[in-house]
């Protein structure tokens, strides 16, 4: 009878261990924080009352253990946790995590453009054929970041097919070592050149590889060439490829650039002259570096006095380079390929000049010369015409032309994009059972990635389902000192038949912004637009900063939520705002 309460008291803990969530009990963690602002301060309790026991420092990310208000309970280490506000940092959850470094996939149309961003509007540094492999880094539900050997940027989404799974990688010890054995570097002669698993023409294809594509080559068997591919190696036929390892350019020959500005918002530096090389760290927009040597489509950087690294070249802005004669460049014998249909033919490389006739995707013709930015073209009539080097591809080496875009009026700007609603404020709930918090998020997570690929600082008010008080909302914009705030919202009334697309302002400093988004929208025309007008909200009547409040479409009328629920209309609403902040800031 003793043993008995030793038996209840194992009994109770049991009962006990089956009714409490198992995540509490071993601390999983919940998604993680970013530090936007410079200092963050981390406190013993879930409010600013609470003494500080730590700072810490902008970028530095830590994993969520709970969430209390506008707190988040962090872990510090092993031992520490911390509270710090959710108006200082961004949250990202384990579903947003998943999007970097999602695998492999294969390039399904038959001439896909790469651009700078996800959107049409973004610059097209180059195109796929049919086939080739890529490496994937970023993905949202309209476009996919991808890589290969010589091209980083977005693709839409649906022209590449993702791989389930994806290849095994070979174990660090042996990739290091392997890395030693590269002897020389190779650019492929052909499209679609076949990659395969051994040298031979009969084993089995592990993807392809563009024309003008730079390799590691590792080891020269018979008439086979082993390269880098996707993380691992593969065969490619020796006759396909030019070895260009004795090409290496050194920077600091007379007339050679000395230094070059980093592009890129945030750009990896790697051990070796290889997108597929160990990183050893990063480098940020607008620092400048000594150039020491170019290999291929990599430049070696000099990072510190004892340390140096190899970059992507099209990232660097190459200065202080010695005053000397350019050498032309031969693009005689070069083609270019119409991109987009009724393509204006000119007689002169101006705009404004005489039109020859026009063109459409895919049609070809032979490059005679080049003029500023234009390219000279032989028509099917054997005559002369121009074409804007921005509208065309051109084969072989040459350099891709690229018009400004409306990118640098975007550049370092810090947008606060604001979800609204979210947790346990649902919003509105449309006919079909649209919730508003859900939409809202999509629109600001997509927004978000054109904004960044422009070079946008880009702070999101709330990240996945997370409620935020409206005054958490208004302390972001005015801590980051936010150039604009854009409250993404969807409206709702009795009435199933209102339709349109209504921009607000509270203040007239907030009016022009307002109205550069409203004037944006009339080219959506899926929806009615409804202009801009005055609105007493909170998140703008008590914001400093230049800001706006959209109601982006109805979600009570049934027509409207069908078609604002559609990927269609997600990705061509955060492109009219993207080109009206653009618009607003030029």
């Amino acid at each position: 009878m003793k043993k008995k309460p030793g038996l209840f008291s194992l009994i109770f803990l049991l009962i006990m261990a089956a009714i409490l969530p198992v995540h509490h009990a071993f601390g999983k963690d919940e998604g993680e924080i970013t530090v936007t602002s410079k200092v963050v301060n981390v406190r013993e309790g879930a409010g600013l009352s609470f003494p500080i026991v730590k700072k810490l420092a902008k970028g530095e990310s830590y994993p969520i253990i709970k969430e209390d208000g506008d707190w988040y309970e962090i872990r510090i280490d092993s031992n520490e946790t911390g509270w710090v506000a959710n108006w200082l940092v961004e949250r990202k959850s384990e579903a947003s995590l998943v999007k970097k470094g999602s695998g492999q996939g294969t390039i399904s149309g038959s001439s896909v453009r790469v651009r700078t961003g996800p959107g049409t509007t973004f610059q097209v540094v180059g195109s796929l054929t049919e086939g080739t492999a890529v490496d994937i880094i970023e993905k949202n539900e309209n476009w996919i970041k991808i890589k290969t050997a010589e091209i980083e940027g977005w693709v839409s989404s649906d022209y590449l097919n993702i791989q389930a799974g994806g290849s095994q990688k070979k174990d660090v010890k042996h990739k290091k070592d392997e890395a030693k054995k590269s002897i020389k570097t190779g650019v492929t002669l052909v499209d679609r050149l076949n990659v395969r698993s051994e040298p031979s023409k009969s084993s089995a294809s592990l993807g392809k590889l563009n024309k003008n594509t730079s390799v590691n080559v590792h080891r020269l068997e018979n008439e086979w060439a082993e390269i880098d591919f996707q993380g691992g190696q593969g065969w490619v036929a020796k006759a396909y490829l030019q070895m260009v390892e004795d090409s290496v350019k050194k920077e600091n020959d007379p007339g050679g650039a000395a230094t070059a500005k980093v592009t890129a918002s945030s750009l990896h530096v790697r051990k070796d002259a290889s997108l597929g090389a160990k990183i050893i760290g990063s480098v940020n927009k607008n620092e400048t570096y000594t150039v020491l040597q170019t290999k291929g489509q990599m430049t070696q950087i000099q990072l510190s006095t004892t340390v140096k690294g190899w970059v992507v070249s099209w990232y660097l802005e190459k200065e202080h380079v010695q005053e000397r004669k350019k050498k032309k460049i031969d693009i005689t014998g070069n083609k270019v390929t119409v991109i987009h249909d009724g393509t204006i033919l000119r007689t002169a490389p101006d705009g404004n000049s005489g039109i020859v006739g026009q063109a459409d995707e895919g049609e070809t013709f032979p490059v005679i010369g080049m003029e500023g930015d234009w390219y000279s073209i032989k028509v099917k009539d054997g005559k002369k015409a121009y074409v804007a080097g921005w509208i065309v591809t051109i084969e072989g080496n040459s350099e891709q032309i690229q018009r400004p875009g409306v990118e640098k009026y975007l550049s370092d700007k810090t947008i606060v994009i604001d979800p609204g609603h979210g947790g346990r404020d649902s919003g509105t709930i449309g006919v079909g059972g649209t919730l508003e918090k859900n939409l809202t998020i999509r629109t600001a997570e997509l927004l978000r990635d054109k904004l960044q690929a422009a070079g946008a600082k880009v702070i999101l008010t709330r990240s996945g389902n997370t409620y935020v008080p409206l005054t958490s909302r208004v302390g972001a914009s005015h801590i980051h000192e936010a150039d604009a705030f854009i409250s993404l919202h969807y409206d709702s009334t009795m009435d199933q038949i209102t339709s349109g697309i209504t921009t607000y302002y509270y203040h007239d400093y907030q009016q022009g912004l307002a109205s550069s988004l409203a004037h944006s929208f009339s080219s959506t025309m899926q929806v009615t637009n409804r202009g801009s007008r005055y609105g007493n909200y909170h998140v703008i009547r008590e914001n400093k900063r230049v800001a706006t409040l959209i109601e982006l479409g109805y979600l009570s009328n049934p027509v409207e939520e069908l078609t604002i629920t559609s990927n269609e209309y997600q990705e061509g609403i955060t492109s009219a705002i993207y080109d009206g902040l653009a618009r607003y800031f030029k």
